[in-house]
């Protein structure tokens, strides 16, 4: 739900690494005993192994098309055994992209996963805005976000290592994800502000006492604005609504901090918009800050349309 910008710096890092490790995966199983079908798709596949790389989530479909109209034989079935796996997927899959996953995942090696994390610097998950994914690469001890695959690698492993397929999130919207895939998924690089917008919807007549200053959470509900298959799958009305005490504390603060005590903090404090905003509320508000705080999103959204600022 929060959009990823992209770090140029490293995207070129990464199909720049990437690209030779792989390519000499496959020139290695390219020089052993293959069927024509399977030497063929490997050939395409080294060929074209940039542009799999660097491909954004339009492309990413056109990719998946072709292989799977020409190399049927390249794409995984959800949930099959490694024993009832296709040889060109198993090829695919297990000696080479997956196999180069697994070395990413390395610290020993030079460009690898927490590189990649920390580069990104995304402080939640762009899936939930609900956890934090810090991460921690010491001696001591490691800790990273999980990686989710946009385009599931155990159905496409051709994707396995793709930049744009590599999203770094909390390991309850990777497991709630996992494997499934949906062609009105929206991938956090295409996210747009609109795609998810909070609100919230009264529900009892006692949620308009407002000079009471106290609010029932049973009163009104969190919703949002639009419907997508991302708030489906990741199952987000359902997680959201376990947050109505932000919403409450903004109601709050909407009674008890008038617009004239804003004014007097930027006339007399001197404080500017912003300061004021983060003083309050506790919260970015620009729209490429946001993934530095958990639930931000619904913070901003319910507090503009509260016009609390």
């Amino acid at each position: 739900m929060l959009k990823i910008t992209v770090n140029k710096e490293l995207f070129d890092e990464h199909i720049n690494e990437i690209s030779k490790s792989i390519d000499e995966l496959l020139e290695r199983k390219l020089k052993s005993k293959l069927w024509n079908y399977e030497r063929d798709c490997l050939i395409y596949v080294r060929n074209n192994l940039k542009g799999i790389l660097q491909v954004d989530n339009n492309q990413m479909k056109v990719y998946i098309e072709h292989l799977k109209t020409n190399f049927p034989k390249a794409i995984g079935i959800p949930n099959t055994k490694e024993k009832n796996w296709k040889r060109l997927y198993k090829i695919l899959r297990k000696d080479i992209f997956e196999k180069e996953y697994s070395n990413w995942g390395n610290r020993k090696v030079k460009y690898n996963t927490y590189e990649f994390v920390k580069a990104l610097d995304l402080k939640t998950c762009p899936y939930c805005n609900r956890n934090y994914t810090f991460v921690v690469d010491e001696k001591s001890g490691k800790l990273r976000p999980e990686i989710d695959h946009f385009y599931p690698k155990s159905i496409y492993p051709f994707l396995a290592m793709s930049f744009y397929n590599l999203i770094p999130s909390c390991p309850i919207c990777n497991h709630t994800k996992s494997s499934k895939v949906s062609e009105n998924l929206i991938n956090p690089y295409d996210i747009k502000d609109d795609d998810f917008k909070f609100t919230y919807k009264p529900t009892d007549i006692s949620f308009y006492q407002i000079e009471s200053k106290k609010y029932d959470s049973d009163s009104f509900e969190i919703e949002f604005k639009n419907h997508n298959e991302n708030i489906d799958i990741f199952k987000l009305d359902e997680l959201y609504k376990q947050h109505k005490d932000i919403v409450v504390d903004l109601l709050m603060k909407k009674a008890y901090y008038p617009k004239s005590y804003i004014e007097e903090l930027e006339k007399n404090f001197r404080f500017t918009k912003d300061e004021i905003y983060r003083y309050l509320l506790n919260n970015y508000k620009n729209n490429e800050d946001l993934h530095k705080r958990p639930l931000s999103k619904l913070i901003k959204d319910i507090s503009e349309e509260l016009e609390l600022l």
